[in-house]
């Protein structure tokens, strides 16, 4: 029986002039529901449901039970009796709790404040603990290099800005389309409530949303941008000489820092900026001193081609453990660091720098053992 199935709360049949012909409820029967359009939808083939029947003016004299209802009307059609095969219409009314599907949907809603709240929090646990961790590098480096000229200070700073100014932008971006998608999805949801396998569908894509919220932190520490070059013309050779003084200074007596070069001091002639060149120069030696504390740190300039561009090679070396291979695809990734406590930014600043100069970094076992980092720059079009 139809009224036995579950949810049922009542049960109609109407004839193609929209009179009830049966009803669970004997009062109904012979009553008109006259122009209906979800009946007539019925009536002419079509399927409709109804959410809230007994907030419809027509149904305003039946007695409902006092819960969320969904009345559907479904079509069909009997040979008539004692006829040649002649077809008698009409529609069959079933009224339905809805109280499983209202329960879904708050559910779904429940999920898209927690999925919002969550994305929020880590938003926030995210800015935080990236602006901490600028700050605590920023106390350090302003520890580590207090003999630092004003060119200097001023590197620090604005690789501070940098840093934080594009991970914060990154962080905003990459969140924020998952967030608006979430909010697009809820509105569709809400629009489409009498169909549960649709709802169903779209807070499954709500959660997708959410999980692509929360994979993303674990890969979110990026950066994109070098500061501001200044370029003018630089004496290559002078540069490293003070470079190495200053490493010297910084460090005291150990790792030695050794620098040799056989070319002319004249010859050495580029156009860069020397505040960020000698910065990517000592994070290539001070990387080198950290991977072999007591060796010596082997500093060289030569001419070289690359790529059949003249220019000039500064190369860095250590007799340390060497290059590991699981780490040289990510060498100079950003904060990918093999030292424990290691920002994991000299290296990913030091590539940054070369390539705004229009040069080369790479990284290559020493033939004497350890690794050798080098750094190579073009040579002004006009000749050195």
């Amino acid at each position: 029986m139809l009224s036995d199935l579950t949810g049922v709360v009542r049960i109609k049949v109407f004839n193609a002039d929209h009179v009830v012909v049966w009803s669970d409820v004997a009062s109904l029967i012979g009553l008109r529901l006259a122009k209906d359009k979800y009946l007539s939808r019925a009536i002419a083939g079509g399927v409709a449901a109804v959410f809230n029947p007994d907030k419809r003016a027509s149904h305003a004299d039946e007695s409902l039970p006092d819960l969320p209802l969904i009345e559907f009307y479904v079509p069909f059609s009997v040979v008539k009796l004692g006829s040649a095969g002649e077809k008698v219409y009409g529609a069959l009314s079933l009224y339905r709790s809805a109280e499983d599907l209202t329960a879904t949907l708050e559910r779904g809603l429940w999920l898209l404040w927690l999925v919002k709240g969550a994305g929020g929090a880590i938003l926030f646990a995210a800015i935080f603990w990236l602006f901490n961790a600028v700050y605590r590098r920023q106390r350090e480096a302003e520890h580590r290099f207090h003999k630092l000229s004003s060119e200097h200070a001023r590197i620090v700073q604005m690789e501070k800005l940098s840093a934080m100014g594009q991970m914060v932008g990154e962080i905003a971006h990459q969140f924020n389309n998952p967030l608006v998608g979430v909010i697009n999805l809820t509105q569709r949801a809400e629009r489409q409530v009498d169909d549960p396998a649709r709802v169903r569908e779209l807070l499954g894509e709500i959660r997708k949303a959410g999980e692509h919220c929360s994979a993303y932190v674990q890969r979110m520490l990026r950066f994109t941008q070098a500061a501001r070059m200044e370029p003018q013309a630089v004496v290559l050779d002078a540069l490293v000489r003070e470079t190495v003084a200053f490493f010297r200074q910084t460090v005291g007596a150990a790792p030695e820092a050794v620098y040799a070069t056989t070319a002319n001091t004249a010859e050495t002639m580029v156009e860069a900026d020397p505040v960020l060149l000698r910065h990517a120069l000592f994070n290539l030696i001070q990387n080198a001193a950290q991977a072999d504390p007591c060796g010596p740190v082997t500093v060289a300039l030569d001419a070289a081609m690359c790529e059949g561009i003249a220019g000039w090679q500064l190369s860095v070396a250590d007799r340390g453990p060497g290059i590991a291979p699981e780490a040289a695809a990510r060498l100079f990734t950003p904060f990918f660091s093999t030292r424990p406590g290691g920002t994991g930014l000299g290296l990913s600043v030091a590539r940054h720098i070369t390539v705004r100069h229009g040069g080369e970094l790479w990284a290559e076992d020493n033939p004497g053992g350890g690794a050798r980092f080098v750094l190579w720059l073009p040579a002004p079009e006009n000749g050195t």
